[in-house]
């Protein structure tokens, strides 16, 4: 696996690269709104590395594998989106992570989303249709679920559950507002009845 490989498909790995420049911001976060974002603006390769170093607050600039890390993380992003789906996975600390750091990014990716989504102009405001507002409205309420340990199994069995939710979500905004190749398909319509 090759070290672009590697920072484009690993939390941990996208974590390391950001300490050293102090990022404001989590690997889960900055891809919740990339997502959020490109579902309403197309990003060019300068734009998308200077709305990166503003979101992270970066503390200096991105060495060339990081930068060229980051370009093939917009591409393949854009390219799962816009595809059916089935490539398309949340940035998110792997299963053998505690659960509080797992829920906490999942919280952190939809709440990255949220901002993204609002600074993309995908809608006007006041016209938004009743199911995209429902998803916003789960994704808001994710952002506040805290972690509760007292049932691993349990806990394991939500976690997949939301964050399944949250990636088909992710798939159906972006199909809205994009359509794409899978659109002949059966639309992606996620259950909004399975967030209590």
């Amino acid at each position: 696996m090759s070290e672009i490989e590697k920072l484009v498909n690993g939390f941990e790995l996208w974590d390391e690269r950001f300490a050293p420049l102090e990022a404001l911001n989590s690997p889960a976060e900055l891809q919740g709104m990339l997502c959020g974002r490109l579902c309403g603006t197309p990003l060019n390769e300068a734009d998308w590395l200077r709305l990166v170093n503003d979101f992270m607050a970066l503390t200096d600039e991105p060495d060339q594998a990081t930068t060229d890390a980051l370009l093939d993380f917009l591409k393949q992003t854009r390219g799962q989106l816009g595809g059916e789906g089935f490539s398309f996975v949340l940035l998110l600390p792997d299963d053998e992570q505690s659960m509080s750091e797992r829920v906490e990014a999942l919280s952190q990716w939809c709440h990255g989303f949220l901002s993204g989504f609002g600074a993309s102009g995908a809608v006007e405001q006041g016209e938004v249709n009743p199911d995209i507002a429902d998803t916003l409205e789960d994704f808001s309420a994710i952002v506040q679920i805290e972690s509760s340990d007292n049932d691993a199994a349990s806990a394991e069995s939500d976690f997949i559950e939301v964050a399944e939710y949250v990636r088909m979500s992710a798939l159906t905004l972006y199909q809205a507002f994009h359509g794409s190749d899978a659109a002949a398909s059966a639309p992606v319509t996620p259950d909004s009845g399975t967030l209590h």
